[in-house]
């Protein structure tokens, strides 16, 4: 009698391939890569306004409302041009920005924290992210470039891990034998006599 195994092992396995290719990406992420990526951003919104203001000339021609699709043409214009032109200083001032919101929510999290009336089970994780989130904010705020190099290389160090962690278990789903699991099931289920 043939053993039914797992089939779709194999697409277990390709995710992990995938994600460990994901992050030695950003592992070996650059400055000048990311300002790339800023770049081809740019590249993207200037094209989208183009064609937000083709469109709102379109409909001024056959007398349609175009206030709102006008304004974000002119919108998206002007923020791909800024990404094209200063790739580098407009990233910074998003991460200084992005800074700025974590540590709004951090400090919301503490002031959560110490509202909380009676137990909670997690006080102290509560306590940690707070802060975490506090730390990162104010980090973003001295050289938020070469923070966020390093926090994308952090991120592709977790992938890589989790990619490889993905191929382990496909290989342990591939070795499970079906009828076997049955058997362990059906007698685990069983009343005692």
């Amino acid at each position: 009698m043939e053993k039914k195994r797992f089939k779709n092992w194999w697409f277990l396995a390709v995710n992990g391939i995938i994600s460990i290719l994901f992050g030695l990406l950003l592992m070996l992420c650059t400055e000048a890569f990311i300002k790339t990526v800023v770049i081809y951003i740019g590249i993207f919104f200037l094209l989208m306004g183009i064609g937000l203001l083709i469109t709102s000339v379109r409909n001024i021609n056959k007398d349609k409302a175009v206030a709102m699709i006008l304004f974000e043409s002119i919108i998206s214009l002007v923020v791909g041009t800024i990404l094209i032109i200063f790739p580098g200083t407009s990233l910074s001032i998003f991460l200084i920005m992005f800074g700025i919101w974590a540590v709004i929510i951090g400090i919301i999290q503490l002031v959560i924290l110490v509202n909380i009336k009676g137990a909670l089970a997690n006080k102290n994780g509560l306590l940690l992210n707070g802060l975490l989130t506090i730390v990162l904010g104010v980090i973003l705020f001295f050289n938020p470039f070469t923070w966020a190099v390093i926090i994308v290389q952090i991120i592709g160090g977790f992938a890589i891990a989790f990619g490889i962690l993905m191929i382990y278990f496909s290989f342990l789903l591939r070795s499970v034998n079906l009828e076997d699991q049955k058997e362990i099931n059906k007698n685990t289920f069983e009343p005692a006599p």
